[in-house]
């Protein structure tokens, strides 16, 4: 018939081959040879991976707590070498407030304030050398968590200027640390008493206050290794040699001794002797 050649039989239906369904580029999912069940081997994994998923949780909490800690680090840090903080209080009040949240154990708070104040401190150390216009020295120390530290050493710094100069330089940051230092730590640190946890029991003081913490740590990695310098100057003034710093190294002395009361240790003398020059 005309026409003929130019008519086409209508196209199949189009259906999937067993080498194509075989085939990981199928378009459509393959039906199990098991009707779909689920076999004992992949019960068993599931178990284990529903196992295992709190332990991922923890360890992913702790993580987060611990990196929180870190960023509230850096927030207050700048505060030790004089500066303001980088943020407002309240800001810092809502990063520990998510640090002590973030906590497993209230326990753990303190070990990660002191980690906080001792990287101040090593700050408050590099200050002291610049204005005894000294290049920092340093000392090596294991930590079992980051391994060996280089941290600046005030005792190295005795043992290289004169007392007079160490004194002075001492003067100054104990008044960077009582002045501003100080107050900005008090107040970031404020929500602990929130948490009841504003004070803990320590070997040094009946209780460890925020402040308290401060002060101790000003006391043991910048005030006592300057202790011969400190002796020294007492027998400068005993010799009539003047010194402005006199008064506020004084205050300093007061105020730290404090701290622990029973102990009438070397600080405590040098502390006496200091005040009965001033007074004399």
């Amino acid at each position: 018939m005309e026409g003929s050649e130019g008519m086409r039989s209508p196209a199949r239906p189009w259906t999937q081959t067993a080498s194509q369904a075989a085939s990981p580029r199928s378009m459509y999912p393959i039906r199990m040879a098991n009707g779909g069940r689920t076999s004992a081997a992949a019960h068993s994994s599931l178990a284990a991976l529903e196992a295992k998923a709190p332990i991922q949780q923890q360890q992913h909490i702790r993580n987060d707590g611990e990196d929180k800690w870190r960023r509230l680090g850096a927030r207050i840090l700048p505060v030790f070498t004089g500066e303001r903080l980088h943020c407002t209080i309240e800001e810092c009040n809502e990063v520990v407030r998510s640090c002590l949240r973030s906590s497993e154990q209230l326990e753990q708070v303190w070990p990660e304030i002191h980690g906080i104040l001792r990287m101040g401190m090593a700050s408050v150390v590099r200050i002291l050398y610049r204005q005894a216009n000294m290049a920092p020295k340093y000392e090596t120390r294991s930590n079992s968590a980051t391994g060996i530290l280089a941290m600046p050493s005030a005792s190295l710094l005795c043992e290289s200027v004169r007392a007079d100069l160490a004194v002075e330089a001492l003067a100054f940051v104990w008044e960077m640390v009582n002045s501003h230092v100080l107050p900005y730590i008090e107040g970031v640190f404020l929500p602990l008493v929130q948490f009841g946890i504003a004070a803990a029991s320590s070997g040094n003081c009946a209780k460890l206050s925020v402040r308290n913490a401060v002060l101790l740590h000003f006391r043991d990695k910048v005030a006592v290794p300057l202790l011969p310098s400190l002796d020294e100057v007492v027998n400068m003034a005993r010799a009539q040699i003047s010194l402005n710093c006199l008064p506020t190294i004084v205050h300093m002395m007061t105020v730290l001794t404090t701290l622990n009361p029973t102990d009438r240790g070397q600080f405590y003398q040098t502390a006496r002797a200091l005040s009965s020059l001033l007074q004399a």
